[in-house]
C-alpha cells in the first residue's frame, strides 16, 4: 500500500504532463521505473517491465486524456483516422521485436532515440518555431512508411507515441496544442498492443514476482494510474493556454531532462 501511495503522487506528475505534452508517461515512467523497481524484478528485466508498466498506464492516461482534448475540440479527427492503422501494424511489430532484445540494448536505444528527435528538432527549427496550422498530408505511401516506423519504435522501446508523433506533426505546420491532442489517441493502439505483448512474453519468465503479471509491475500500474486521474485534467487546461513557441521549447527541455535520467543510471 506505502508503495501504490507513493506512485500515485509521482502518477500526479504524469497525468500531468500526458495531457500537457502527449507523453502518455512513457517518457516519465520509464526512467522512473528502471531507477525504483524492487530487486525481486529480475535484473535482465528490469527495463522490459519498466517499459512493460509504461505501457500499461499509457492506455488509462491517453484514453482520459483524449476525452478532455476532444471535449475541447482539440483533436484533428482527420490526421487521426489517416495514421491510425499504420500505427497499429507497426505497434504489433514492434511488441514481437522487444523478445530479441535485452534490457541493456533497450536502455540504450531508449537514450539514442530521444537525443536523435532533440538534436534533429533543434537543427531544423521547424520544431520550436511557430506554427501556422497549414498542416499537409504526405503521400499515401509517406503515410504508411511514418504510421508503422511510430508503431514500431515507439512500442519496442515503450514510449508511447508522442515522441515521433509530435515532432512528425510540428514538421508539417500544426500546432503544439493540436499535435499533443492527436498524440493521445494515436498512442492508444502502441499501449494496448505493447501492453499484451509485454504481458505475454513476461508470463513466460519464472522468476518474476507475485507483484508483476508479465513484464507489468502491479503496484506501480495501480498508483500512477490513480494518480493520473486528477493531473490529467490539470494538463488539459495547461495545455490551452501555453503559447506555441514555449510550449515547443519545454517540451524539449523535459526530453532532455529524461535522456539524462537514463544515462547516469
Amino acid at each position: 500500500m506505502v508503495a501504490i501511495v507513493l506512485f500515485s503522487l509521482v502518477g500526479i506528475l504524469i497525468g500531468i504532463l500526458s495531457s500537457l505534452f502527449g507523453f502518455g508517461g512513457g517518457i516519465i515512467v520509464v526512467p522512473i521505473l528502471y531507477a525504483f523497481l524492487p530487486e525481486t524484478i529480475p535484473g535482465e528485466y528490469v527495463m522490459h517491465t519498466a517499459i512493460g508498466t509504461s505501457l500499461a498506464v499509457m492506455i488509462v492516461n491517453s484514453f482520459n486524456s483524449t476525452l478532455h482534448h476532444a471535449k475541447s475540440g482539440n483533436v484533428k479527427w482527420n490526421i487521426f483516422k489517416f495514421l491510425f492503422l499504420y500505427i497499429c501494424i507497426g505497434a504489433v511489430f514492434g511488441g514481437f521485436l522487444a523478445y530479441f532484445f535485452t534490457s541493456e540494448i533497450l536502455r540504450y536505444a531508449f537514450i539514442a532515440f530521444l537525443i536523435y528527435v532533440i538534436l534533429s528538432s533543434v537543427i531544423k527549427r521547424t520544431f520550436i518555431r511557430g506554427a501556422h496550422e497549414d498542416f499537409q498530408f504526405p503521400a499515401h505511401s509517406n503515410g504508411i512508411a511514418t504510421g508503422i516506423g511510430i508503431g514500431t519504435i515507439s512500442t519496442l522501446l515503450g514510449i508511447g507515441g508522442s515522441v515521433m508523433t509530435i515532432p512528425y506533426l510540428r514538421n508539417r505546420g500544426l500546432s503544439m496544442l493540436h499535435a499533443v491532442a492527436l498524440a493521445t489517441p494515436l498512442g492508444l493502439p502502441i499501449a494496448i498492443v505493447g501492453t499484451f505483448m509485454y504481458m505475454g512474453m513476461g508470463m513466460q519468465v519464472a522468476t518474476m514476482p507475485a507483484s508483476t503479471i508479465g513484464f507489468i509491475y502491479l503496484p506501480a500500474l495501480f498508483g500512477f494510474v490513480l494518480g493520473g486521474f486528477i493531473g490529467v485534467p490539470f494538463g488539459r487546461k495547461m495545455a490551452q493556454k501555453l503559447p506555441d513557441a514555449l510550449f515547443s521549447k519545454v517540451y524539449l527541455f523535459l526530453l532532455m531532462i529524461v535522456v539524462i535520467m537514463m544515462m547516469i543510471e
